[in-house]
């Protein structure tokens, strides 16, 4: 009764507001309304479920570790519908949409969370519960009855050509110069990179194998300037270490993720490069080889990406480049 009354006021508002202000007011009319009740609520005791909400959480998390989904997702998938399940607290076959949208409303209200935040939870509770229905634990899934919510979608900026010799010039260490270079010719991860060892560089063929999202491998290349300034670094190190990059003090171990992003951080503070880190130089070589003519095929497989839809969020064609095109096609 109360999402009918919901939908009843959108739909004479339809028409009279903007179509992004839409989500905005249900999920404030959810917010508003979750503590009044609409309907009668039913006085009959609930049949005890065989299995908790949190037995059926762990059943999902374990069906993503078997999918082969990252560490980084797993976490953020238990952390999310951990909150959710614990907030709720009902069995999982009587959870229902209006307890996700007020959930959501409530996020929106009292955390003053970002509708990108929100989204992002929002594709979390439809995995879980499309998983549950395929797996036949619930009826339907309340989450698919939730829209996408819209937020503004940022364009990643890649780094101009100066940005990147300004950047090459600033490196002190020729450990980082390698690093960035390494970066910008293979478009790979940051996760990617720093499980890379020694041995897995192949010099004759000037490639390598790394292991992506789900633990895909695919072949990245190194061009000239990495594979030179690579093979530099690795001369001048005296550590027995057999990962790729370590850090510059002893015991010289392995180099982190949160440690590329530091080394990258203070190198563009030195530089005056604003806003480097490395998922930037990823989209920097998707971005360049897109627009220096290297199919788009092509450069899905080279970022490793399924989606070719992924694959466009990286790239920003030059504006020269659709001119161009523009004559070339549409002159006549």
């Amino acid at each position: 009764m109360k999402e009918q009354l919901i939908n009843d006021v959108l739909q004479f508002l339809s028409g009279k507001l903007p179509p992004e202000h839409n989500t905005d007011l249900r999920l404030y009319l959810y917010y508003q309304l979750a503590e009044y009740d609409v309907i009668k609520k039913c006085t009959d005791i609930a049949v005890q479920d065989e299995k908790t909400y949190m037995e059926y959480l762990y059943m999902y998390l374990a069906a993503l570790k078997m999918a082969g989904r990252s560490d980084k997702t797993i976490d953020h998938y238990k952390l999310q519908l951990g909150l959710l399940l614990n907030h709720l607290k009902k069995p999982i076959h009587d959870i229902t949409t209006e307890d996700l949208f007020t959930y959501l409303a409530q996020c929106k209200a009292l955390r003053q969370v970002g509708n990108r935040y929100l989204n992002s939870k929002r594709i979390c509770f439809n995995s879980f519960f499309s998983w549950l229905q395929k797996k036949r634990h619930i009826v339907y899934n309340p989450a698919a009855a939730l829209d996408q919510i819209h937020y503004e979608k940022k364009v990643k900026k890649p780094y101009t050509d100066e940005e990147r010799e300004i950047l090459r010039c600033a490196c002190k260490k020729e450990r980082d110069l390698a690093l960035i270079e390494l970066l910008y010719s293979t478009g790979m991860r940051v996760g990617e990179l720093v499980r890379l060892n020694r041995q897995d560089i192949h010099w004759d063929t000037m490639d390598c194998i790394v292991f992506g999202k789900g633990s895909k491998e695919r072949e990245v290349y190194l061009n000239a300037s990495s594979c030179y300034h690579l093979k530099k670094y690795l001369l001048s190190r005296t550590d027995t270490n057999p990962a790729l990059f370590v850090s510059a003090k002893a015991p010289h171990l392995r180099i982190s993720e949160h440690g590329v992003r530091q080394m990258l951080q203070r190198l563009g503070l030195r530089a005056g490069v604003e806003k480097v880190h490395p998922h930037r130089y990823r989209a920097t070589a998707a971005t360049n080889a897109l627009n220096r003519g290297m199919p788009i095929q092509d450069v899905q497989a080279l970022l490793g990406h399924e989606d070719i839809s992924t694959t466009m969020i990286y790239c920003t064609v030059a504006r020269d480049n659709v001119r161009a095109a523009h004559k070339r096609y549409l002159a006549a």
